[in-house]
């Protein structure tokens, strides 16, 4: 099992556009290729203007196949030309996670 943690941040003051386009537009299509997100979240204390998600995956070669899929849609490609062009955003970072050994997120 893994996780993809990303980590997007909004230029100031628009965090909550970019939300309300996410949750209208990409996170729809993302919840048909990917299924539910494992965690989403916004930043309250520390550094603002930041959404954390993360979604459950069974291996890299699983995480792939769907979102090859979901790349492949001309929908989300739109989604994410938008995302361009509203200039939302200033940087999104992505880490590929593994649980320790201790850790079922299964149960």
């Amino acid at each position: 099992m893994i996780f993809d943690h990303r980590t997007y941040t909004a230029r100031p003051n628009k965090l909550s556009h970019f939300l309300k386009l996410y949750e209208e537009v990409g996170l729809p299509m993302q919840r048909h290729y990917l299924g539910e997100p494992f965690g989403f979240f916004q930043t309250h204390i520390g550094d603002l203007s930041r959404t954390v998600h993360l979604w459950k995956y069974e291996s890299l070669a699983d995480r792939e196949e769907r979102r090859d899929r979901m790349e492949a849609d001309p929908e989300w490609q739109a989604y994410r030309h938008k995302v361009i062009e509203t200039d939302y955003l200033l940087d999104m970072r992505n880490q590929i996670l593994k649980p320790v050994s201790f850790f079922n997120p299964g149960k």
